[in-house]
């Protein structure tokens, strides 16, 4: 007796999987990555831009993980959502509440600490308030005055933030595709991503990346659209793992990700080989890993000389950023979701405005 074809669809019934665990390692990835560049001024020796030719480090591979988890989250997410003005506040409180503190944090606290300025010129300085500007995402500010200046990694306070703005982004594109129903016609966001992908063999001076991120946020959007007819088989996941491998010696590994990356990501989010669903009962800690890495990893480098040796930056930093990605989950970050619950005043009215400015733009 033949068994049944499986589908993604068909793990993905119940709340077991491991996109907790996946995100918590992607974040770790970084901080691997964010070492090499904090304490060398630069990632050439990272080993995965060497292995992969210089097409990827290991940060910007598990960055594209983040988005390809996203692509398919948040169009989960808008499609199980009770309307989109709900969908939006959801997203606004992942993303801000604890955007506002990092940013607060370091203008205020790390930043007079750090500064080789007098306090008086510190905070004169115009451009300590300018960088308060990245609680918006755009345009993100990286410098603060005096600080980080004799680092190998010079004047770059938080290297991490910039992928904001892309993701905030992204979130808009799922909310205008679902008021406008795009969602609905699967062929058009197959269409949007094999057009991605095809962009991707291009250069743009201003948009390469926007084009690559895009290219894994809509990959992830085509996994979820297309669940009911994506096979879920473990030859297809060792193709992916093969095809990826010759990528790296022959090119277009960042092409590749977004296709073969995806299906890996998704395999894995569902695999019930080792049930390791339970990883994030204690907090989703990789956002906080993300956000704080990068400037405790500077501010060690600094306490070194502005250089320091790789592998002891990351097994210094690594355990002081789970510690501030703890405190920001359970203080900041699982409170601030928790008001999602609460309905926005004239919230029907708000949602029809919404949805129908978004409609008349389109």
């Amino acid at each position: 007796m033949r068994s049944r074809k499986e589908y993604l669809i068909d793990r993905m019934e119940g709340r077991k999987n491991h996109f907790d665990l996946i995100r918590f390692i992607a974040a770790s990835l970084v901080v691997v990555t964010h070492a090499y560049a904090t304490s060398l001024g630069n990632e050439k020796s990272e080993p995965f831009i060497l292995l992969s030719n210089g097409q990827s480090t290991l940060g910007y591979g598990a960055v594209l993980i983040f988005f390809i988890t996203s692509g398919f989250l948040i169009t989960m997410s808008y499609d199980r959502s009770r309307s989109p003005v709900y969908f939006l506040k959801a997203r606004v409180l992942r993303i801000f509440p604890a955007l506002i503190v990092i940013v607060v944090l370091t203008v205020f606290i790390m930043g007079p600490l750090l500064t080789k300025l007098t306090l008086p010129e510190y905070f004169r300085h115009m451009g300590t308030y300018e960088y308060l500007r990245a609680m918006f995402l755009w345009p993100m500010p990286f410098e603060l005055p005096g600080v980080f200046e004799t680092n190998a990694y010079e004047g770059i306070v938080n290297g991490s933030l910039w992928t904001l703005a892309y993701e905030f982004l992204f979130y808009f594109v799922v909310l205008l595709f679902g008021i406008t129903r795009l969602l609905d016609k699967k062929c058009i966001v197959l269409g949007i991503f094999i057009l991605m992908l095809t962009l991707t063999f291009f250069s743009f001076p201003f948009a390469t990346q926007t084009i690559e991120l895009f290219s894994a946020f809509s990959g992830g959007m085509v996994f979820y659209l297309y669940r009911k007819v994506i096979p879920y088989k473990h030859w297809i996941a060792v193709l992916s793992l093969l095809a990826l491998g010759l990528t790296l010696y022959y090119g277009g590994f960042i092409v590749a990700f977004s296709i073969f990356g995806s299906y890996l990501t998704f395999y894995l989010a569902y695999s019930r080989k080792i049930d390791l669903s339970g990883f994030g009962k204690h907090g989703d800690f990789s956002y906080g890993i993300y956000i704080y890495g990068f400037p405790i990893q500077q501010i060690l480098t600094e306490q070194f000389g502005g250089r320091m040796d790789v592998f002891l930056n990351f097994f210094i930093a690594y355990p002081l950023i789970l510690c501030c990605a703890f405190l920001s989950w359970h203080f900041i970050e699982k409170k601030a979701l928790t008001w999602k619950k609460y309905q926005l005043q004239f919230s029907k009215k708000n949602e029809r405005w919404l949805v129908n400015f978004i409609q008349s733009k389109s």
